[in-house]
């Protein structure tokens, strides 16, 4: 049920769409109502806040607001039905300022025992905060638990799903997603096919987690975020997970993969919304490309790595 105090959980949702992409409006309605439902659907407490990311962006043509006016009236109606709070994100653009900015509200603002933040390119079944609860129930030592997903890089969160017909897959039309055949989708996609595919994974058995991780989705213990803290200021868009979970290892805190509890990701939504023919953020002539330096800079300063930018041209 969606509640304001007595949580079990918090979720926090960071909403980008400067251009009001029109797929990406399809994506974020997803996203909203299979969260709200899911969190009316269960027994547990649930509290939604939406950040809106009223951030400057830079792009090839000059900064424009990082939503829109048909984006900030989509979620506004949506309110209407669905009791979540919204707040306005003003900082920096990058998204581990925005999972941050949620991050902090949910640990010093509300007394959820669980607090996870999401992209907006995700769609939740609607059984998905039960099943979560029942996995933390199960390992009781856990800190944090990490759900299963799809369209994405970490191998070990990833299930290659039966495509449907009426769903829009596309590779971009250039750069590296193009160079590599990556391919993501645009659109078709309901929430009751998420709820069906999901059911198909409920009965396989957790692990316990090893890299790479995925910030968004993980649900941390409160506790966890009493001891490790927040994301790391420096980082913009890349290595702020990495960073995140190489803190907690160093805490000696223990979580797991839970491979029975299915979340759906379209893959670099937001992303692709901005940028459309790459869609990524990541090539050489990025207008954020300065900022994807300072993140690799700041990884191997903190961490003794030896990473190098890896991205090719548009």
């Amino acid at each position: 049920m969606l509640c304001d105090k007595e949580l079990d959980f918090f979720s926090g949702i960071f909403v980008f769409n400067p251009l009001d992409d029109e797929f990406h409006l399809e994506r974020i309605e997803n996203n909203i109502i299979s969260i709200c439902e899911a969190a009316s659907s269960t027994a547990h407490r649930i509290k939604i806040v939406i950040a809106l990311n009223k951030s400057k962006v830079k792009t090839q043509n000059g900064f424009v607001n990082g939503t829109g006016t048909k984006t900030d009236n989509l979620v506004s109606d949506l309110k209407q039905k669905y009791n979540f709070s919204i707040l306005e994100y003003q900082g920096v653009n990058a998204c581990s300022h925005g999972y941050n900015f949620l991050l902090k509200y949910g640990h010093q603002k509300t007394d959820a025992k669980y607090i996870v933040i999401f992209a907006d390119d995700y769609i939740m079944p609607n059984f998905w905060y039960d099943l979560m609860s029942i996995n933390f129930k199960y390992h009781k030592n856990a800190s944090f638990i990490m759900p299963a997903t799809s369209f994405v890089a970490q191998s070990n969160l990833k299930y290659n799903i039966d495509l449907m017909p009426e769903w829009d897959v596309r590779v971009a039309e250039k750069g590296d997603h193009k160079r590599l055949n990556i391919k993501t989708i645009y659109g078709g996609v309901k929430i009751e096919h998420i709820n069906n595919i999901a059911k198909q994974f409920v009965n396989n058995k957790n692990i316990p987690f090893y890299e790479p991780p995925s910030f968004e989705t993980t649900a941390f213990k409160r506790e966890l975020i009493d001891t490790v803290g927040y994301i790391h200021e420096e980082y913009f868009s890349c290595f702020y997970d990495n960073d995140y979970f190489k803190m907690i290892e160093n805490k000696g805190l223990t979580g797991y993969i839970a491979k029975n509890c299915f979340i759906f990701h379209y893959g670099k939504g937001a992303t692709k919304a901005l940028y459309k023919e790459t869609a990524d953020e990541k090539y050489e002539e990025s207008p954020v490309v300065e900022q994807l330096k300072s993140d690799v800079l700041v990884w191997n300063r903190r961490w003794h790595k030896n990473v190098t930018p890896w991205w090719g041209k548009k």
